[in-house]
Parts: structure tokens; sequence; C-alpha cells
């Protein structure tokens, strides 16, 4: 099995992200971080979100079906 290299980057990409927010969640829940570190990891967490998704978007080949998957 031979993924594409945009499938990778979506999966790698996305999990370490919803992890992030996981452990940000978590951490907030508890009260064990302060507010500034927590956000930047949200911060963060939602750029590594996104930039799987927008790569997955890469994966369908042509523009103009990644512009129709992602108006739906």
């Amino acid at each position: 099995m031979h993924p594409a290299l945009s499938v990778i980057l979506f999966t790698t990409l996305s999990g370490a992200g919803y992890g992030l927010l996981f452990w940000a969640a978590l951490a907030l829940l508890r009260g064990d971080a302060p507010a500034w570190p927590l956000l930047l990891g949200v911060a963060i967490a939602l750029v590594l979100v996104t930039a799987g998704l927008l790569s997955s978007m890469l994966h369908l080949g042509k523009p103009g079906r990644a512009w129709r998957a992602g108006r739906r």
C-alpha cells in the first residue's frame, strides 16, 4: 500500500492537532496550566488541524473538485 503524500499529511497533522486540543482541554479542566501557554497550544492545534484538512483537499487532484468539496 502506497498512500499519497497528502493523505499522510492529513492523517499526521490532523491527528497531532486534535491530540493537542485534547490535552489542552484536559489541562484547562484540571486547572494545571496558566492561560497564555494554553491559548498558544489551542492556536497551534487549530493551525495543525486546518493544515491537515487543506492537505486532504489536495488529494482530490483538481482544484475545482477541492473547492466544491470545501463548500459543502
